[in-house]
């Protein structure tokens, strides 16, 4: 039982989650059929990375106050945790698809080593966390174990939180790659993929670039189902805050809309442009963003040092110097910038879906309005000046980021209209690429304007109490 509670720590699911997105994004990177990389690298690149990833959380753990013991032991588990979400892609590596002399379909059949293959893959994934446990653990130079066990998991889980919210953006980015090379129908069927088991389709770097994009989304949208699950669950087990519980379910229904959503695009839609379904595009497109935006709403919601300011400001104990904007300007304009910037978005998804000029227009002249109010709450968010150092320094480097990211997305967006190519299916890999970073730097500025605006709301709450005398 102790076992038991030991793998579903926070560190554990912490370290483990973040090593399966360094494995998830050096597969899908070495297995790009534009890149062309032989398995004799890509194989030897990937177990580096996971290497070193897990070696990272082994001296993040040491850190924080665990022995070697302790660490090599959870970093162990994690190894396992991620090699466990690491078969949602192994299983391409097991199967082989053949078309039978005088068939018309192909037949996708188990690997005769397929089990001693899965096995070994797991096995792997240990033997790795507890060497990554092990050196980082040696790297390290442990704090005074000062905290409870409880305080020691309330601060993993907010980093998890962090971890979870960092893995939807490959997934975004990968499905901004499908967009922009328009191979959204490359796959006509699912949950299958060409009437096999998506989870057993042979997918290597010799498959077509339009099929292996659109696979891979799909991959990549089951592990973050699989991050949200395990979000619930770490929150449910370790936290009693009643709105990160609810938010965390409501997440995971959003994961699971999202999922059957983007199925919809594809068994709804065609592979004629004229008569494909826009709607379901659309909806699917724009809803990815709103479900990031909510895993960086709950990622702020977990942290320690958000929870104190928010009671502090709430019992209206919190100190600020008279010099600096005041909290409540701050709150006017994020709020004002996020809604701004979610109607940016919309524009941009409804242009990238539709090729539409009234979307491309609307797009270009509200792009003015919303870096205007992003870049007001950026510089307000670096110029409230509150008592406690600690908070000075988050919204400095949030509103920082935000302004430089806000800043570079209106250069992006000049560059994508210059370069990106005003047809749906692109001519160069110049303007997938200028499509691609445009949008993923979009869901950057988002997560940007949501942490300042969950922090605006905190420090100058509308239902602020009067201090107590």
């Amino acid at each position: 039982m102790a076992g038991a509670r030991a793998f579903v720590r926070p560190a554990v699911f912490t370290v483990g989650f973040a090593a399966s997105i360094a494995l998830w994004g050096t597969w899908f990177l070495t297995h790009l059929p534009w890149v062309g990389m032989r398995e004799q690298v890509s194989l030897p690149t990937i177990l580096v990375i996971w290497l070193s990833a897990l070696t990272c959380g082994g001296y993040a753990i040491r850190k924080a106050g665990s022995t070697i013991g302790e660490t090599a032991l959870s970093t162990t588990f994690a190894g396992l945790l991620s090699s466990l979400t690491g078969l949602l892609v192994l299983g391409s590596k097991l199967t082989t698809r053949q078309v039978p002399e005088g068939a018309e379909e192909a037949t996708v059949t188990l690997v005769p080593a397929a089990g001693a293959i899965l096995l070994g893959f797991l096995l792997t994934g240990a033997i790795l966390g507890l060497i990554g446990g092990v050196l980082g653990g040696a790297m390290a130079q442990p704090r005074h174990r000062a905290w409870s066990q409880e305080e020691t998991d309330a601060a993993w889980l907010g980093r998890f939180a962090i971890v979870a919210a960092a893995a939807v953006f490959p997934l975004i980015v990968v499905g901004g790659l499908v967009t922009s090379t328009n191979s959204g129908m490359a796959v006509p069927d699912w949950p299958n993929t060409y009437g096999t088991n998506m989870f057993l389709y042979p997918l290597g770097p010799r498959a077509a670039p339009s099929i292996f994009l659109e696979h891979s989304h799909r991959l990549f949208g089951s592990l973050i189902g699989l991050t949200a699950i395990a979000l619930v669950v770490q929150v449910f087990l370790y936290s009693r805050n009643g709105f990160a519980r609810k938010w965390a379910v409501a997440i995971l229904l959003l994961v699971i809309v999202q999922g059957v959503l983007g199925g919809l695009r594809v068994n709804k839609g065609h592979t004629d442009l004229a008569q494909d379904t826009k709607f379901y595009r659309i909806l699917h497109g724009m809803l990815a963003q709103g479900v990031f935006c909510m895993f960086v709403v709950l990622a702020v919601h977990l942290n320690g040092l958000f929870q104190h300011v928010r009671e502090a400001a709430r019992r209206g104990v919190m100190e600020f110097a008279a010099h600096g904007v005041r909290p409540k300007l701050l709150r006017m304009l994020s709020t004002g910038a996020l809604h701004a910037t979610l109607l940016q978005i919309l524009f941009g998804v409804m242009y990238r879906h539709t090729r539409s000029s009234h979307a491309l227009w609307s797009h270009i002249g509200f792009s003015v309005v919303a870096v205007i109010l992003v870049a007001a709450a950026g510089f307000a968010a670096t110029r409230v000046r509150p008592a406690d150092d600690r908070i000075q320094r988050v919204l400095f480097r949030t509103g920082a980021v935000a302004v430089l990211l806000v800043g570079v997305q209106f250069l992006l967006g000049w560059v994508a209209l210059l370069v990106g190519g005003s047809m749906v299916e692109p001519k160069t890999p110049l303007e997938i690429v200028a499509r691609t970073v445009h949008q993923a730097n979009g869901a950057l500025v988002l997560a940007s304007v949501t942490v300042l605006y969950v922090w605006g709301r905190a420090v100058s709450p509308k239902n602020q109490l009067a201090p107590v005398a």
